[in-house]
C-alpha cells in the first residue's frame, strides 16, 4: 500500500476491527443508528465534526489521523528517534517488522505514509503503542486541557482563577477550549496563582512519551517502586537551584560510583 491513502471510512472501518469492536457494537456507543454509521465507511457519508470527535474517542484515535491531517515528517521523524534509541539499523529493524528497507527509509524521510498495518508490525518490532506514531507533535488543545484539569483539581471555578489572576473569565475560558493561545505574561500569572510552572503548560506529552519510551526497562519498573515515588514527590516542590544541586549531586556519583 505504499503511496497510497486510506479514506477516512477506511480508516474508522480499520480501527473499529482493529479493537474488536463489530459495527453495531460501535453505533450503539456513538448512540447512532448502524446504518448510518456504515454509509460513513462505505463514504456514502460524512460525519460532522462533533461526531468525528465522539468517534476519535471511541476508537482510541486522533481527530488528525482520521482525517488524513497528519505530518508524514514528524512520523518518520518519530519513526527514526525511535529506531535509534533501540539501537537498530534500518537493515535490523526491516528484518524484526518484516517490512523492505527502501520502505522504512521511505518512511523516515516523510516520502511515504505507513498504512495501519504498517504501523502495527513497526509499533510491535519497536515495542511502543501505534498512539505513539499516530498523535501529532503539537496539540492545540494540551495547554488548555492541562490547565482546566488544573484548576478543577484545585477547586477553583474559571471566575476565581481569572480574578486572582488579573484575567478576564472570557479569556480564560477561550485558552480552556484551545480558541487562543495566551501571552507568556498572561500565562506567568496563571501559574503562579496554580503554584506551579509554565513549563508545565508548555511541555509536549510527547516529550514525556519520548523519554519514557527510551528508558531502560529497570528503570521503567523502579520508578513504580513506592520508595522511589517518595523521593519524586520529595523534590516536587524544590526551586531550579535546589534542583540543580540534586543533579550534580547525581552526576558526582556516577562518575564515582566505581569507588563505592
Amino acid at each position: 500500500m505504499e503511496g497510497e491513502r486510506m479514506s477516512l471510512g477506511q480508516k474508522i472501518r480499520d480501527f473499529r476491527k482493529e479493537r474488536g469492536i463489530t459495527l453495531t457494537e460501535l453505533a450503539n456507543q456513538l448512540k447512532i443508528s448502524p446504518s448510518y454509521l456504515s454509509a460513513v465507511e462505505r463514504e456514502i457519508r460524512k460525519p460532522s465534526i462533533p461526531m468525528l470527535k465522539r468517534i476519535s474517542e471511541a476508537l482510541n484515535v486522533s481527530v488528525s489521523y482520521l482525517v488524513g491531517s497528519t505530518d508524514d515528517t514528524v512520523t518518520g521523524e518519530k519513526l527514526r528517534f525511535m529506531r535509534e534509541s533501540r539501537g537498530l539499523s534500518i537493515q535490523d529493524l526491516a528484518e524484526i517488522s518484516e517490512l523492505p528497507p527502501s520502505l522504512l527509509e521511505k518512511f523516515e524521510n516523510g516520502q511515504a505514509a505507513p498504512d495501519l498495518e504498517d504501523l502495527k508490525r513497526l509499533s510491535e518490532a519497536l515495542n511502543v503503542t501505534i498512539r505513539y506514531f499516530l498523535d501529532q507533535a503539537d496539540r492545540p488543545d494540551s495547554l488548555g486541557y492541562r490547565l482546566r484539569k488544573l484548576r478543577q483539581k484545585q477547586g477553583l471555578t474559571v471566575a476565581a482563577l481569572a480574578e486572582k489572576a488579573g484575567v478576564s473569565p472570557g479569556l480564560l475560558s477561550q485558552i480552556e477550549n484551545g480558541q487562543t493561545t495566551p501571552l507568556l505574561d498572561t500565562l506567568e500569572k496563571i501559574a503562579r496563582v496554580l503554584n506551579t510552572s509554565v513549563s508545565y503548560f508548555l511541555m509536549k506529552q510527547e516529550d514525556v512519551e519520548d523519554l519514557l519510551a527510551t528508558l531502560n526497562p529497570d528503570v521503567l519498573e523502579t520508578l513504580g517502586d513506592p520508595n522511589v515515588q517518595a523521593v519524586l514527590r520529595a523534590v516536587r516542590d524544590f526551586d531550579a537551584n535546589e534542583i540543580k544541586y540534586i543533579l550534580n549531586f547525581i552526576q558526582f556519583f556516577k562518575q564515582n560510583r566505581h569507588l563505592l
